[in-house]
C-alpha cells in the first residue's frame, strides 16, 4: 500500500469515526430533550393532584 492509499484509509477512518461521534451525541441530546419534556410533564400533573399550601 501506498503512502498516499494510506492516508486516504486514514483519512476515511477518521471521517468514520467523527461521524459516528456526531450521531451518539444528537441521540444523546434527543434522548436528555425527550426526558425532560416528560419529566415536566409528571411535575405538573403531581402538583395539580398534590397542592402544597
Amino acid at each position: 500500500m501506498s503512502i498516499s492509499e494510506s492516508i486516504l484509509t486514514a483519512l476515511f477512518c477518521m471521517i468514520v469515526v467523527f461521524a459516528v461521534l456526531g450521531v451518539l451525541w444528537a441521540i444523546i441530546r434527543l434522548f436528555s430533550s425527550i426526558i425532560l419534556i416528560i419529566e415536566k410533564t409528571k411535575e405538573k400533573r403531581s402538583s395539580r393532584t398534590n397542592p402544597k399550601g
